[in-house]
Parts: C-alpha cells; structure tokens; sequence
C-alpha cells in the first residue's frame, strides 16, 4: 500500500495525497491578488495543470480554505476549478463571526462540509482533519494523514507562547503527536510607511521568534516553511518588500540555530514520502529549494502600475454610494456612531491630486485645505477602489497601499471603514445579533484604549 504524500503547491498552497482521497489546502498558483497588491515569488506554476492532476486521480477531492483572503481562496481559481473539474469535490472550511467565507462558496454553488472547531471531521478512511478558531475569521488546523499527523498554522496563527501553549495542553490530552510543522516566516502585512525600515526590522524578527517557539512547544520532526512565498508588487506598496526574511536569512537567525536540522524548504512541485522521508533524506531537495527561492528573491521584476487617477467628482459619486448603502444595511448605525463620537470622519489625503478630503457618514465627502492633518494617504485610484468595492478596505490594508499620516491614523481608518468590513463579513441587518456584538466589542475596545492612552 503507498504511502500518503505531501507537495508543495505555491505560498500556502500543499497537497496531501492518500489511497483514498486528496486534501488540496489553500490554493494560490498564478496572478495577482487584492487589486494587484501581492504577487507570487514564483510564477511558474498554474492552476490548469493542478486541475488536470486532481481530474486524473480520480479520488474525491476535499478543499481547505483557511480564511477568505484571495492568497487562501483565490477566485480565479474557484471561477477555472468550477468550469473544469470533473470529479467529486468538497469544500472544508470553519464558521466563524465572519461568514465571507461561506457566502464565496455558495455564491460559487460548491459541496461545502463545515468543520466545527476542536471536533475531527474524517474526510477518508485514512485522512482527517480538525479545525480551530485563530480570531474571527482565520483557522488552523491538524491533518491525521496515514500514522502522521501534521500541524498546519499558516503565517499568523498561534503567534505566542499562551497560545501555543494552550493549544500544546489540548493536543497532549488527545495523544496527538506533531510530526510535520507547516508554518510561516514572513506574515504579509502593513508595516510601516516608507521610511519606518526599523518596523519592518521588528515584524521580521517577530516572524523569526514565532517559528521558533512554535517548534520549541510542538517538537515536530520536520517544519516545512509556507505562506511566506508572496511579493508586494505596486508601484506604491513596494517598499514594504524591504526588510523582510530571505529563506536563506531564516536559516541564519541565531534564534533558530536548534531547529535549523528541521526546517526543511520545498520548491513548488516537490514531493514527499510522510512515512520514511525525515529532515536528512529530503536534504537534497531543501539545498535546491534554497537555490530557487533566493533566485525568486533577487529576480525583482518593475512593480506594477498604481490604479489610474480618480477624479474627485468620481470619489463623491463612490462615496455617496457607500455611505447610503452602509446606512441602509446597518440601520443608520454609522450616522449614530458619529453623532455620539464613538466614530469620527475619516481625512485622507490624495497626494497624485494634491487633495485632502474628509469622509464623513453625516455630512458626505467634503474638500478640505491641502495641508490638513490627514489620518491616511492614498492614490486617488486606490481610494476610488476602497468605497466602490465590497472588499475595497480589506483589500486595500491587506495590500499596504496606503501611509499613515499620524499617530492615530491607521486606528481612525479601520474604524471607520468597520461598517463595509462588518456588511463583507456578513454581520449586517440578515444577522442582527452577530452585529450587535461585534458593534458592542469594538465599542468597548475602542473605550479602552481610550482610557489607557489618557492615564499614560
């Protein structure tokens, strides 16, 4: 009987392969994501070849999708993978407080099997999957593949010791013994205008000691790195790519000197035998993967164009849209938040128009003079980007393509752009209560720091 197979696909993309069936986890192999934000280190793998191989194998196909970011649940992968599969497929993922994820697929009209967190669910006779809540929307999850278990935590997952800890507590009660760590060394993330190079530094570094106490508290015999594969590819987001680890660099942290005869790097398409493979037989393809990555790493290709300028007569238009749908499907909550100050109108500034605008869900878009205090600066195609899409925030701070102005600007900007995040999560009027608590949970968070930032 063959042993259960891993490879590895692209950025967070893996595929494990049983007598019985096939677990595909977060698949994104080509193009651009978040409005050309983020692109792949390695674009030569294509998701027409991926389908051909699940088609051909002729076992029933169980997707995992971690989180409904496009780097986890691409949709020009879903639009390919429903026009040119041909087998039996089943989407996996975990309902949390964000219901993105559940609406993509059923807009799609795909088998869905939801997993409840902490509880197995047994997709074959010799496959099995457990997912677990990481915050609101995003998930981890273990993997019982033939006699080996693996322990998938993507990029941001169980980043300090209390989690880990608690999360090692749980396994140990359960007699589940890590074998294969898939973890993060780069989370994909904002950090810092151009200039603040010492914040990218430190996001780097806290990369680096999250892996290690990671493999310190589960003791995996083999940590294969994942989700750390991807560029920031515009023009104006660029700058973010400074700073970060080199698979090469990862290897060199003094922190990580214990775990360095574990970690093991794979190039996209390379495969693994998870009964007799180990750290030492999969040498070879680790030096060779090293080789290509830092190849990928010093191919730096022209960053690609910011969106074409927007007009601010365009702006107004998007505006006006957004604030009335807002309203309309938060029962005039975002006017009542601003009226009792619990939010306030956003200030952004323009740079490639040589504007300054206030957004303000009580009095609309108003110009304001060139050299006010901005919360947030953007390119005007951006900003047009941001209140026209449904996704046009999430979107837009995943993708970094903005600076922050002052202190408590990047506060100021999420907050006010919490009504369309809580309207993409599915927390609008359809779900009442589930609004009504995460309005309240943000209020008294907001409260909180408030009152932290006053006794300092």
């Amino acid at each position: 009987m063959p042993s259960p197979t891993f490879t590895f696909l692209n950025h967070a993309g893996f595929l494990l392969r049983t007598d019985h069936a096939l677990l595909l986890a977060d698949p994104w192999l080509d193009g651009t994501v978040l409005n050309d934000a983020w692109s792949l280190l390695d674009r030569s793998t294509h998701t027409a070849r991926l389908i051909a191989e699940l088609n051909a194998s002729g076992l029933p196909v169980f997707i995992w999708c971690s989180r409904a970011q496009p780097d986890r649940l691409s949709t020009p992968f879903l639009r390919r993978f429903r026009a040119e599969f041909r087998g039996i497929a089943t989407f996996l993922y975990r309902q949390g407080r964000d219901w993105r994820l559940q609406g993509e697929l059923r807009r799609n009209r795909f088998a869905m099997a939801e997993c409840p967190d902490g509880q197995p669910r047994t997709l074959a006779r010799d496959l099995r999957l457990t997912a677990f809540a990481n915050g609101e929307g995003d998930s981890w999850c273990l993997v019982r593949c033939g006699r080996r278990t693996l322990l998938h935590l993507g990029e941001r997952a169980l980043a300090t010791r209390a989690a880990c800890s608690a999360a090692a507590a749980r396994m140990r009660k359960a007699n589940i013994r890590v074998d294969v760590l898939l973890t993060g060394f780069a989370d994909m993330a904002w950090c810092g205008n151009p200039d603040d190079f010492a914040q990218r530094e430190a996001a780097a570094e806290r990369g680096i000691e999250r892996l290690a106490l990671q493999a310190e508290t589960f003791k995996p015999r083999l940590i294969v790195p994942v989700a750390s594969f991807a560029r920031y590819s515009r023009v104006d987001n660029a700058w973010l790519n400074h700073g970060r680890r080199t698979p090469v660099g990862v290897l060199e942290a003094p922190r990580l000197e214990a775990q360095r005869g574990l970690i093991r790097f794979l190039q996209p398409g390379a495969r693994f035998d998870l009964e007799f493979d180990s750290p030492a037989s999969l040498a070879a393809q680790h030096e060779q993967a090293l080789a290509h990555w830092m190849r990928c790493w010093r191919d730096r290709p022209e960053p690609l164009p910011r969106p074409a300028q927007a007009t601010v007569a365009e702006l107004k238009e998007a505006f006006l849209r957004y604030r009335e749908r807002a309203v309309e499907r938060l029962h005039g909550l975002p006017r009542l938040l601003e009226r009792l100050r619990l939010l306030r109108p956003l200030v952004l500034a323009l740079p490639d128009l040589r504007q300054t605008l206030e957004l303000s869900y009580l009095r609309g878009l108003r110009l304001l003079a060139r050299d006010a205090q901005a919360d947030v600066a953007m390119c005007s195609g951006t900003a047009l980007y941001l209140l026209r899409a449904e996704d046009g925030f999430d979107t837009t701070y995943a993708g970094g393509c903005f600076w922050v102005m002052r202190g408590s600007g990047l506060s100021a900007f999420g907050r006010f752009f919490l009504p369309q995040r809580m309207g993409r999560r599915g927390l609008d009027r359809q779900r009442p209560w589930a609004m009504g608590n995460a309005l309240l949970r943000a209020t008294l968070e907001w409260a909180a720091r408030g009152i932290r930032t006053a006794l300092r």
